[in-house]
């Protein structure tokens, strides 16, 4: 579900970016890859790179309910695990005016349209229908990082600095439907008071 989510937005940036060209600026790949100097990092110079670089679950968001009502039955199963993925995007362009250019598209895209739903982003729709899941929401939001956690950032992906923009990608549930129980629901309740 994160990849076919993830590939649906690298299609709709594309398209922003480069809306005649076959070639695609924007891969959504490892960005700690090209560093290794092998062939697969020479493809990935002058590129825009999609990568996730934290997942976590958000535990505001996260459902008490472990239960689903259908008919006359309940069905306990356990309650859906709201995600958010914080992604970078960076531009690997040797060109460092063309890297910025990159960049500054990239959040054009997210300044017209931050929230990405089946009825607004028929590519999310085709996801849904074509993988037989659930994406109802994913929103973007910008994260700010000050130079400490830029420099830790870099350091933990191995390389050095390119222009980039760090994203939060939220309200992303992974729910696998599995019942874990299945009962008549509780219609009465009886007090019985013995003697002591």
């Amino acid at each position: 579900m994160i990849a076919e989510a993830l590939n649906a937005i690298v299609e709709l940036i594309n398209v922003y970016i480069s809306p005649s060209s076959t070639d695609d600026p924007l891969l959504l790949t490892n960005i700690s890859k090209y560093n290794d100097g092998n062939e697969f990092s020479v493809a990935l110079n002058d590129k825009l790179i999609l990568s996730i670089v934290n997942i976590e679950e958000d535990r505001v968001a996260k459902s008490p309910e472990n239960y689903v009502k259908e008919n006359s039955l309940v069905r306990y199963k356990n309650p859906a695990i709201p995600i958010n993925l914080t992604v970078l995007f960076a531009a690997t362009h040797t060109d460092y005016e063309q890297a910025i250019l990159l960049i500054e598209k990239v959040i054009r895209f997210f300044q017209i349209k931050h929230v990405f739903t089946p009825g607004n982003t028929p590519a999310l729709q085709t996801v849904n229908e074509v993988n037989n899941i659930n994406i109802e929401k994913i929103i973007f939001d910008w994260v700010n990082l000050n130079l400490e956690q830029v420099n830790q950032l870099w350091t933990s992906l191995g390389g050095h600095y390119m222009p980039s923009v760090v994203m939060k990608m939220r309200m992303f549930s992974i729910d696998e439907y599995q019942v874990q129980k299945e009962e008549l629901p509780v219609k009465e309740i009886f007090e019985s008071f013995g003697r002591i």
